[in-house]
């Protein structure tokens, strides 16, 4: 294994842990009844989505991120061989 192999390995490794630490973060969108844990009360309503916009939008760069990484890796180890 090379250099470019193992530092491109790291960084698809970091962008993986780091999409999934993203998407771990968002709220759950399904509506929930009051039996099972879900609350109809307004506090708080626009912060939260707000902050879910923004992860969203996080998830999706860094999963176009991700894929460019895993091709443009590809790319290298293909025309480096």
């Amino acid at each position: 294994m090379g250099v470019i192999e193992i530092l491109g390995g790291i960084i698809i490794c970091v962008l993986a842990v780091m999409i999934i630490a993203v998407v771990l973060m968002q709220e759950h969108k399904a509506k929930m009844g009051s039996l099972a844990g879900g609350s109809d009360d307004s506090f708080g309503r626009n912060m939260g989505k707000t902050t879910d916009a923004m992860l969203s939008k996080a998830t999706k760069a860094l999963t176009i991120v991700f894929f460019v990484a895993i091709i443009a890796l590809g790319a290298i180890m293909k025309f480096m061989a």
